[in-house]
């Protein structure tokens, strides 16, 4: 699987945010695992932003915490192995082989993961979505889920019906604006300029 379907959908911005081209070996070593090339190549391609005004994905060594891959991975694992509690979810949760993976969310709550099953380049997609509180499977890796969203081939059932809408993907604007006119001075401190 490549990232150009979603190239061709979504092209990517001219400018990122937060855009990640390595080294790997930090974040897979902190992850216990290896990575799609297809969410490398995304984050190195559109960076931090936001997907038809709805989703986000996560990308490592984000400043947001929120968004950062590394911390986003173990909080959602654990808050998912309290929500199920005594319950069997269908699949089993990272760090567990085969696990569950988060990689991202909706503004409606809703958890996107990696089904870590196999090498990294047959993960599946997998939505909980938190209207339904069910798990839904999808056959594609997670630059096809992107690129079905954006051209309407796909959509989760808990997601709204009037996706993909008029804006496609935007860098984290907020952020950028707002941070603008900061910057990392010589010595790494930031500073207003």
């Amino acid at each position: 699987m490549t990232i150009e379907n979603l190239i061709k959908a979504v092209p990517p911005p001219a400018a990122t945010f937060e855009a990640f081209v390595g080294p790997w070996e930090e974040v897979e070593a902190e992850l216990g695992t290896a990575l799609p090339q297809d969410y490398k190549d995304f984050v190195r391609l559109y960076g931090r932003g936001y997907f038809m005004q709805f989703l986000g994905v996560a990308v490592p060594r984000s400043r947001n915490p929120n968004t950062r891959l590394e911390l986003r991975v173990p909080r959602t694992s654990e808050a998912f192995r309290t929500f199920a509690g005594s319950e069997e979810l269908p699949y089993p949760i990272w760090p567990a082989p085969g696990g569950l993976i988060s990689f991202g969310s909706t503004d409606n709550g809703d958890e996107l993961f990696w089904l870590a099953q196999g090498p990294p380049s047959d993960w599946r997609v997998v939505v909980w979505g938190r209207g339904l509180l069910e798990f839904e499977v999808f056959d594609c890796d997670l630059t096809d889920f992107l690129a079905g969203l954006a051209t309407g081939t796909l959509l989760p059932k808990d997601f709204p019906e009037d996706l993909p809408g008029d804006l496609l993907f935007q860098s984290d604007v907020k952020y950028l604006r707002y941070h603008a006119s900061w910057r990392v001075s010589p010595g790494g401190r930031m500073g207003h300029h």
